[in-house]
């Protein structure tokens, strides 16, 4: 038996995606505590015992069988598949209990991973355990953080943390609009730019999310139908940075428009659908248009120290676990969590803590 299999029964209790479709998401998951753990599929891999898994609406989408088409998962490809039954979840933190000899890995190290991949090409990260290539696995600063904000913080922060300095190469004097700002990318960009010295503008489309926006340090809240006029009004020259979560189709209406000459919109999400693409006659001479994923290796090399950072202001309060994280749920409350998101009342990170 593997030295990293340490359950003789070589099982655990995973939440599983069993059917697909337009259904209440609690009808789509069946509590398993006797699935099959996974093993390791090549020496780069590393099996995590999971603590918290942060949940992603791309998982929504893929419970209700909306199949985007594959996307650029490299060594996956072949294995590709969004079809039940499966175990979703792409992030997660937690501890390492076995690991191939070309990780650089050992049992015992607390780490997060983004596992791309993750219920598409194998089984993710709602479940006692998950595997992850070891390219997309990161150790965590020592701390005595609960699980759930760390969950709430590492893959979030990464991406705004991306699109913000490795992409926009923001300034401290910098105006950054984050529009679909209360996502949990949102929140955590609205963070950074704002401890960065940034003047911060977010929109949002239900007025009960305003507060949580200004206690995250939004210089101005603007409700997306008051967005133009106010926007114009205050900068009539626009933004030198625009952070698009919502997605392609808004780029002209609201990205393009309020970006000032030599500006940058960066595009970190799709929260409103894949769109229908953009061309590129279309955008306004010189602006510029980039996109940030955390599954690429652009800045890689700054993750432990940005890492070690967020995690020490966390501690010290600059960041507060009651702004970034939404709303905490057990593995087994998966179909509430899917359904909270679903109905648009998170604000942050949805975390599910994993038993």
């Amino acid at each position: 038996m593997p030295s990293w299999d340490n359950d003789p029964k070589g099982t655990m209790t995973a939440a599983v995606l069993t059917s697909v479709g337009a259904k209440p998401p609690s009808d789509c998951f069946n509590l398993n505590h006797s699935y099959p753990k996974p093993s390791l599929p090549g020496p780069e891999w590393v099996l995590v015992r999971v603590k918290a898994a942060g949940l992603n609406r791309a998982e929504l989408r893929s419970r209700k069988g909306e199949k985007p088409g594959m996307p650029e998962f490299g060594i996956f490809q072949a294995e590709y598949h969004e079809d039940p039954p499966q175990i979703l979840g792409e992030e997660f933190v937690g501890i390492v209990e076995g690991a191939g000899e070309k990780t650089g890995f050992k049992p015992g190290d607390r780490v997060a991973g983004w596992a791309y991949g993750g219920g598409k090409a194998h089984d993710g990260s709602y479940a006692q355990y998950t595997i992850c290539h070891s390219r997309r696995c990161f150790r965590l600063p020592d701390t005595a953080l609960a699980w759930d904000v760390l969950g709430g913080t590492c893959m979030s922060m990464w991406t705004a943390w991306g699109a913000l300095f490795e992409t926009a190469r923001i300034a401290s004097t910098s105006t950054v609009l984050v529009h679909g700002a209360t996502s949990s990318v949102g929140l955590w960009a609205v963070l950074l730019a704002k401890e960065h010295g940034c003047t911060v503008f977010a929109t949002t489309r239900q007025k009960e999310k305003i507060e949580r926006l200004r206690q995250a340090g939004a210089d101005y809240v603007l409700l997306e139908e008051e967005l133009e006029g106010s926007l114009n009004e205050i900068v009539p020259d626009g933004v030198d940075c625009v952070l698009e979560l919502l997605g392609p189709d808004t780029l002209l209406s609201v990205g393009l428009k309020h970006l000032k000459m030599h500006g940058i919109v960066v595009v970190v999400g799709i929260l409103a659908g894949w769109g229908s693409g953009i061309s590129p006659f279309l955008i306004p001479s010189t602006r510029k248009l980039s996109f940030f994923t955390s599954s690429g290796d652009e800045g890689l090399e700054n993750l432990p120290r940005v890492m070690e950072d967020v995690v020490r202001k966390v501690e010290g309060g600059v960041y507060r676990k009651e702004v970034f994280v939404d709303k905490v749920f057990e593995l087994r409350e998966v179909g509430l969590a899917h359904r909270h998101m679903e109905e648009n009342k998170a604000v942050g990170k949805v975390v599910m803590e994993i038993p």
